[in-house]
């Protein structure tokens, strides 16, 4: 079978601070709101800003912007990148974690112990929330999506505005962190930061014979808006 190379660049973008980083679990479950309608926050708008600036900068001319359907991604696409078309990706959406969006930790642990229980008993990993997704439905999306990109964008430069737990859990796929890895980065919110940029190059590994993705966690991790807000 044919195995097409990965694009010359990858750039993954988390989206900058929004509505909802401000609120708890608890608050988000009030919400009138759904997840998917969440604004930027004054502050998440000049991280967008500075890191819309620094993209420009480094990718001034991107074969491919891609961003998921969410309002923060959809705006944090547009500060970055205000002239340029932009294309929406059903797949790079955030987890949908069903039950608990609605009703919170507290909420499921009051009228639905056994849910709390099961996800006890199966991890968090496998567990599927009513009405959701669990963790390898999501590396799914994960999959495909990286399969369109080594079909469509071989050798070309992608930048994705996305989430960051789907961003976690493309790195676990690409790095070959155990589950339990991904897992203790969940719980301990070890993830990458709003408004934050995430580079991945296409290169071919000799020694095994096939094309892979690179990164350099000391150059290719950029916040570029840290220090200067």
């Amino acid at each position: 079978m044919f195995d097409y190379p990965y694009p010359e660049t990858i750039v993954w973008v988390r989206h900058a601070q929004s509505e909802g980083n401000l609120l708890s679990i608890a608050e988000r479950a009030v919400k009138p709101v759904g997840t998917t309608s969440y604004n930027l926050s004054p502050l998440g708008e000049r991280q967008a800003d500075l890191t819309g600036e620094w993209l420009r900068e480094h990718f001034p001319n991107p074969d491919r912007i891609v961003r998921s359907y969410y309002r923060r991604t959809a705006q944090t696409a547009e500060r970055c990148y205000p002239d340029a078309c932009v294309v929406e990706d059903e797949r790079l959406a955030e987890a949908n974690r069903g039950v608990y969006t609605v009703l919170g930790e507290e909420g499921v642990r009051l009228h639905m112990p056994w849910e709390i229980e099961r996800r006890e008993r199966d991890g968090l990993y496998h567990c599927c929330p009513p009405g959701g997704e669990n963790w390898p439905m999501i590396e799914a999306r994960i999959r495909a999506f990286r399969h369109s990109l080594r079909m469509h964008y071989s050798g070309r430069t992608v930048v994705c505005f996305c989430h960051g737990f789907w961003i976690m859990l493309w790195q676990k796929r690409i790095h070959g962190w155990p589950i339990e890895e991904a897992e203790r980065r969940y719980r301990e919110n070890d993830i990458v930061a709003n408004a934050s940029v995430l580079i991945y190059r296409g290169g071919w590994d000799e020694r095994h014979g096939k094309f892979v993705l690179l990164h350099d966690s000391e150059t290719d991790y950029v916040v570029p808006w840290e220090g200067k807000i």
